[in-house]
């Protein structure tokens, strides 16, 4: 694992975070909609929270071409999409680390790959979920819903962690440039 750490710190860079956040954008705009195009009700993992009541109403309004399409697209697409975005937080992180200097334990980029179990784990439960639709099954339903406010938790959590290593990292250069003086 160090291995991987040392390797992500020495190729992130700007200009790589720009190419990675320009191919970002094909998913959400071009990909996810084709794939994961739920109608008028949208997906379920957009939600931040359900439980099988939700979770059977949305699956209900779908009918039966949507659910089969929001499948493949859970097998596809949205299988690469959050080891994508994953990858793509733990660059920007290493890449806030390394150019503000910031001293902190370097496994700290991988934090965002939590985010990713959750995300994946989330879209397998959907796909059994999906799958098995009419038969319900309420505990797992229940079980994807709290995975999903999880996943969204760490998320937020993450977008907070970036800020303040921006802020600790500002601080940092400023405190040192002005004890340089």
């Amino acid at each position: 694992m160090d291995s991987m750490l040392a390797w992500c710190f020495k190729v992130a860079n700007l200009r790589l975070i720009l190419g990675m956040c320009a191919i970002y954008l094909v998913f959400p705009l071009l990909l996810l909609p084709q794939v994961i195009n739920s109608g008028s009700v949208g997906p379920l993992d957009l939600l931040l929270w359900y439980n099988h009541d939700t979770l059977y109403q949305m699956l209900s309004a779908y009918g039966e071409a949507i659910r089969t399409r929001y499948i493949m697209g859970l097998l596809t697409v949205d299988l690469a999409y959050p080891i994508y975005y994953g990858t793509l937080l733990s660059m920007i992180m290493a890449v806030i680390i390394k150019k503000l200097t910031i001293p902190c334990p370097q496994k700290i980029i991988l934090i965002p790959y939590i985010v990713v179990l959750f995300d994946l784990t989330e879209n397998g439960f959907l796909i059994f979920l999906l799958s098995a639709y009419p038969k319900q099954h309420n505990h797992i339903a229940d079980t994807v819903g709290f995975i999903t406010a999880i996943k969204w938790s760490i998320f937020f959590s993450v977008a907070v962690l970036l800020i303040y290593l921006v802020g600790r990292g500002l601080h940092h250069r400023k405190k040192s440039q002005s004890g340089n003086n």
